[in-house]
């Protein structure tokens, strides 16, 4: 499973076998080049995204954190609480649930109209945004994701905040008119800012999965 990391006690313990089977199985999948051997003892499997994002990143690559600063701040995610985890994967899931939403929408079918009222249906995709937005500022400006996870989306991330701010704004305050606020109508003209959301999105969610995943097989040792 991408992002899994075990060493040969977590994974007997896992799969409730021996632990010389278990090593006996680990190294005979590193040897056949399905997974990989990190200086922590643990085994992931080898990356074959387009992204290169591979669990021995996670384990330590001292080469691309100091590339890009060792420093972390309050607001990473590997040094959150367990609490602030929870209220992390709580607001993506929110996040998720929006997305859905509205590409249930797009898929039920619409008619491109040019009135102001035709992104009524699509309350859906600024609630989306709205929340994608808390997150995205959390990984810009507080650090919650690492170097090498931050590199990878930074791009997405910087050309999508202006949108996700309007679309929280719009959510927030009621505009004095519908001059100047961000319309499905224009978003569905353009897929590489739909694409770019998606993108973020998933990051996002892969991420946090990751941080969950990692503190429950570090569990395991207790």
């Amino acid at each position: 499973m991408p992002g899994l990391r075990l060493t040969v006690p977590q994974a007997a313990r896992l799969f409730g076998i021996d632990p010389d089977v278990a090593h006996a199985v680990l190294d005979e999948l590193r040897v056949a080049s399905v997974l990989t051997y990190s200086n922590r003892g643990t085994y992931s499997l080898v990356a074959t995204s387009a992204t290169g994002r591979c669990a021995q990143r996670r384990d330590g690559d001292a080469t691309m954190a100091g590339s890009f600063g060792t420093s972390r701040s309050n607001g990473s995610l590997t040094s959150a609480s367990a609490d602030r985890l929870t209220c992390l994967l709580r607001h993506w899931t929110w996040a998720d649930e929006a997305r859905a939403r509205f590409e249930q929408e797009l898929a039920d079918g619409w008619d491109y109209n040019e009135e102001p009222v035709a992104d009524h249906p699509f309350g859906a995709y600024y609630h989306w945004c709205a929340l994608l937005c808390g997150l995205t500022e959390a990984a810009l400006e507080h650090g919650l994701l690492s170097p090498w996870q931050l590199e990878a989306i930074r791009g997405d991330l910087e050309g999508s905040l202006p949108g996700l701010r309007a679309c929280r704004q719009l959510l927030v305050v009621i505009p004095a008119s519908l001059e100047e606020q961000p319309r499905v109508v224009d978003l569905l003209r353009d897929d590489e800012t739909l694409g770019r959301l998606r993108r973020v999105h998933e990051a996002f969610g892969e991420a946090l999965r990751e941080e969950r995943m990692s503190r429950e097989i570090d569990s395991l040792d207790h």
